[in-house]
């Protein structure tokens, strides 16, 4: 197994995001969490850490509003409107307004990450959204240069140590949510996309060990 050189770990996006579920009616955001942890591939959608990078997994990650409760209360249980971020991107960006939105725009035209774990903003917007949420700073630059570090150092390793360290750092959670079973009170406008969710994909034996 060498699957070190397909795995990008800070991959902003090149396409809009296409979202796949649509879950409806639940009275407390936080319900929406299943959903959004699948949606957008358990890691933060501003700084791209992944569940698996800290020690206390999902609960690390909250469900934000991009557009914030103060400004839009009845956008507050509108799932397109949620996105999942970790906890520090959140109270970063708090209630502000006017920063890129990830789900409508393809990040990777805005903002950059290096391999020496620096982050760059390739357009005005790029920066603008690089200073609200702190991406640039000395703690979270450290950390990307050592999950770039620990990739190189990968390739030096026998394959059954490779692989137990690339699926410890980047494979999918153990507890992937089972959306199937859950049921939205204002049902599902995108039920298309339960098929395709990672617990299923994991029962038919189709999903990748690492990402």
């Amino acid at each position: 197994m060498n699957d070190v050189h397909l795995i990008v770990p800070f991959p902003y996006a090149k396409s809009v995001h296409d979202r796949r579920h649509g879950p409806r009616g639940y009275a407390e955001p936080a319900r929406y969490k299943p959903w959004l942890r699948d949606e957008y591939q358990f890691r933060c959608v501003y700084c791209l850490c992944r569940e698996r990078w800290c020690p206390d997994g999902e609960d690390s990650f909250s469900v934000e509003h991009f557009r914030p409760q103060s400004v839009s209360p009845n956008e507050s249980c509108d799932y397109d409107n949620l996105m999942y971020t970790c906890c520090r991107c959140n109270a970063a960006k708090r209630d502000l307004t006017g920063l890129l939105n990830p789900a409508e725009i393809p990040l990777a035209d805005h903002v950059e990450i290096l391999e020496d774990g620096t982050i760059r903003g390739l357009t005005e917007d790029g920066w603008h959204l690089i200073r609200v949420c702190q991406l640039d700073r000395p703690n979270l630059t450290e950390f990307r240069r050592g999950i770039f570090d620990i990739l190189r150092g990968l390739e030096l390793l026998g394959e059954i140590a490779r692989g137990n360290l690339l699926r410890r750092y980047f494979g999918f959670p153990s507890n992937l949510p089972h959306l199937a079973a859950l049921r939205p009170p204002g049902g599902n406008s995108r039920p298309d996309g339960i098929r395709n969710s990672f617990y299923e994909r994991r029962s038919r034996g189709d999903l990748l060990d690492v990402y």
